[in-house]
């Protein structure tokens, strides 16, 4: 009998042998710190488990699960470049929470950038909402605003400017309405703040700002 690595083997003695001998042939390992035999260990996502990060942008409040830092961090990586189940789990549990803290509204969702969807084949902010039990209306890229890892500050507010609309079948169906931001990983803001512009030209109210993490704020001279 062939197995696939991650499929559900149940339990009992056979399924107990089944899930080692699995073990042997196609090793795991927590992506958050490397612990063998687990995916996700029960120690990396609580970060996330512990209450959104909060702040404002441009007045718009931001909640994040966490930090993107550590073992968040290496989660994050883990989903978004390989589509990992377990992470997505552990990060759309706190996605959830930082949801659950935010004002009420429809949820809208920042897309992945055209580089980022050909070569992953899939977009990792619908794999985390999935995992989550939640579903957002996505914007659409007008234009391509690119990766922004690699850009400053102000090249990526330049990238993100004019980068995103929303759909008019959602702009009908959401003219007036609170609606809530929601993006994996908030760095300069840029993004955010293109998403949040790009909701009001609709004629939309955003409330709130919600991320799975938030990269902590340099400080000058570190």
């Amino acid at each position: 009998m062939r197995m696939r690595a991650g499929a559900v083997v149940g339990r009992g003695p056979i399924a107990a042998a089944l899930r080692e001998a699995a073990s042997v042939l196609w090793p795991v390992a927590c992506a958050g710190c490397g612990a063998v035999d687990v995916a996700v260990c029960g120690a990396c996502p609580a970060a996330l488990r512990a209450g959104p990060l909060r702040e404002a942008l441009d007045g718009v409040p931001l909640l994040a699960a966490a930090a993107y830092e550590g073992p968040v961090r290496e989660l994050v990586a883990a989903c978004k470049e390989r589509g990992g189940r377990a992470e997505a789990r552990a990060l759309g549990a706190g996605l959830a929470l930082a949801v659950a803290a935010a004002p009420p509204g429809a949820l809208v969702r920042v897309p992945s950038s055209r580089g980022g969807m050909r070569r992953r084949g899939f977009d990792p902010v619908v794999l985390v909402l999935r995992a989550a039990g939640l579903r957002a209306t996505p914007l659409r890229r007008i234009r391509g605003g690119g990766a922004q890892k690699q850009r400053s500050v102000e090249a990526r507010r330049v990238a993100a400017a004019g980068s995103l609309t929303l759909p008019s079948s959602a702009a009908r169906r959401l003219v007036g309405s609170a609606v809530v931001v929601v993006d994996d990983v908030v760095t300069s803001g840029a993004t955010a703040r293109e998403a949040v512009r790009a909701l009001r030209a609709a004629g939309c109210r955003p409330v709130a700002i919600v991320a799975v993490a938030r990269t902590p704020k340099r400080v000058p001279g570190r």
